[in-house]
């Protein structure tokens, strides 16, 4: 799904470690006295109207407001706490199918603590555990609702060697966005509450004694950003992510990228392994990014094999034919290929973007072609750090009894 505010995980630490090495407090009280508090109030609209209504699939549109605070301390003696705490209220709901649209995404009515947690830091190592936002390939909590998701986690950084970072570390639960919250493709790896009230989203078990997981990202070599991650469940599955993007700088500033999933499913799960590779270029022209992209998924969901595994978190859409309303999840499906075409401009405060992405489902009547289009725009002068935001797709399917139009807006004040 659309990620604002995005800062990854391996960024987020190494800039507390820095700024808190350079600032630190000479007693516990005056680390929270000089502690950084910020936070952001947020209102969200969304509405999907669908072409053929049916008892369990009806057109919604929900309105929910809120926002979150979050506070971190100055480092003493190189520990640093830090905490999020994240409220949702729904203003208004229209939602009347048998088969809620809303209740696993945006109707949570409530608070919840998303981030507790202590950080360690000494030379080039940090290690952090607690509840926390992570954003990697293959694990990433989205952030394109009111409630961010998040993660309980106990993670090493380290960048002794030059121009590397390599996090290390263990998993234990997943926060959804609401206590709602379910998602087929992360069923295998995730213990999801199944009675949950409508309230903003539990930290649920990863299974097995959690997620192990080893991250590795490179640039030593100029233009070049290599990244790679391995994670795994046990008794549930094994995955292996890696990219690389080379760009060749210059005016047209072009670019060229490749990537790839594999998944070796445990064999009491009862899947087939299966993998995906992806390529990407780009270029500017005239202050206009283009970019075009494409996905393979191995084997055929016609024969029953599994899906790749795109890691855990509706934040963990790495591939190169992700979307904003479906995020590309169907790229994922076995046996399917997929192509994205898009454009993107800024015209001083407001960044645009548009994308045309299909989907070649083996499977009868399952291609989809979405059109997606985002709108940003940060206003200035009294309205400094007020952002508005305006997501539009059309869905179209093979099967058009379940094509649709998906409308979302944000306005989003940080502070």
């Amino acid at each position: 799904m659309t990620k604002f505010a995005k800062m990854s995980l391996v960024t987020a630490i190494a800039v507390t470690g820095m700024a808190s090495s350079l600032v630190a407090a000479e007693t516990l009280s005056e680390a929270f006295s000089n502690g950084k508090l910020k936070g952001s109030l947020k209102s969200y609209y969304f509405a999907q109207d669908v072409d053929n209504e049916t008892a369990a699939n009806k057109d919604s549109s929900i309105w929910a407001n809120g926002g979150h605070l979050n506070f971190v301390t100055d480092s003493y003696k190189g520990f640093v706490l830090g905490t999020t705490f994240q409220h949702s209220s729904v203003g208004h709901l229209d939602d009347k199918g048998t088969s809620s649209k809303t209740a696993g995404s945006m109707d949570a009515q409530g608070s919840v603590l998303s981030e507790l947690y202590l950080q360690y830091t000494v030379n080039n190592t940090t290690f952090k555990g607690g509840r926390q936002f992570i954003t990697t390939p293959l694990l990433a909590g989205s952030g394109s609702r009111l409630i961010k998701e998040a993660f309980e986690a106990y993670l090493g950084i380290n960048t002794d060697l030059p121009d590397t970072t390599i996090v290390a570390g263990i998993v234990t639960k997943y926060q959804t966005r609401t206590d709602k919250s379910t998602y087929s493709d992360n069923t295998a790896a995730v213990d999801f509450q199944s009675n949950g009230t409508g309230e903003p989203g539990n930290f649920n078990d990863i299974k097995n004694d959690g997620l192990k997981t080893l991250y590795l990202k490179n640039t030593s070599i100029d233009g070049l950003t290599v990244q790679g991650q391995y994670a795994q469940v046990n008794d549930v599955l094994s995955a292996i992510y890696a990219d690389a993007k080379y760009s060749f700088g210059g005016d047209l500033k072009p670019y060229v990228a490749t990537q790839y999933y594999d998944t070796d499913y445990d064999a009491v799960t009862g899947l087939k392994d299966n993998s995906l590779y992806g390529l990407k270029a780009g270029i500017n022209v005239s202050g206009v990014d283009l970019f075009a992209g494409y996905t393979s998924n191995g084997n055929s969901s016609v024969n029953g094999d599994a899906r790749t595994f795109r890691g855990i978190g509706q934040g963990a859409y790495a591939h190169y034919t992700a979307t904003t309303k479906t995020a590309g999840n169907n790229a994922f499906i076995a046996g399917t290929d997929a192509w994205q075409v898009g454009a993107g401009y800024k015209f001083d405060a407001l960044k645009t973007k548009l994308r045309y992405t299909s989907f070649d489902d083996p499977s009868a009547n399952a291609d989809l072609d979405e059109t997606t289009l985002n709108l940003e725009y940060k206003f200035s002068g009294k309205f400094k750090n007020l952002k508005a935001q305006i997501d539009y797709s059309i869905l179209d399917y093979e099967n058009n009894t379940r094509d649709a139009t998906d409308l979302r807006t944000r306005l989003i004040y940080s502070f």
